[in-house]
């Protein structure tokens, strides 16, 4: 499985460092395994959500979507944690682990700097099981794609 498999086109930054221009000191990071968050993603962009950057891991099949400051207090939505600032790694566990293969990801009409708007995702996220076993909005192939892993 890729970590962008969606209906959307994205744009890349091959690499993790340097961190995308403009985007705010102060931020929050919500965690979440590719195929749920891409299939969340995918839902917010139907409905012209904010959409912003999102920092990809292949090795451990999770993304790392910034959100506003302050999101980490609220947050709840299953399948899913939300850590207060700048916290990119991967896995909580210690010590924190380096992944190789991660690369940034943002929808061709994102501006420098923009965030996912975390109520939005919090709300599709939350939607996500009854979503998913949606017919018709799967992307074609592989179905896998979409399984959720804790």
């Amino acid at each position: 499985m890729t970590a962008l498999q969606g209906r959307h086109s994205w744009r890349l930054q091959l690499n993790e460092f340097p961190l995308p221009a403009l985007l705010p000191r102060r931020i929050d990071v919500v965690r979440v395994g590719s195929g749920l968050g891409m299939a969340a993603l995918d839902i917010m962009r139907d409905h012209s959500c904010r959409v912003g950057f999102v920092l990809c891991c292949t090795v451990h099949q999770q993304l790392l979507v910034p959100v506003e400051s302050g999101t980490a207090d609220q947050w709840g939505a299953p399948h899913s944690s939300c850590d207060a600032g700048w916290t990119l790694q991967c896995l909580t566990s210690e010590p924190p682990s380096v992944c190789q293969g991660r690369f940034w990801a943002y929808p061709p009409e994102a501006r420098p700097g923009s965030l996912t708007a975390a109520r939005d995702l919090h709300h599709w996220l939350s939607m996500g099981r009854t979503v998913l076993r949606a017919p018709g909005w799967l992307p074609q192939e592989p179905r896998a794609a979409v399984a959720c892993h804790v």
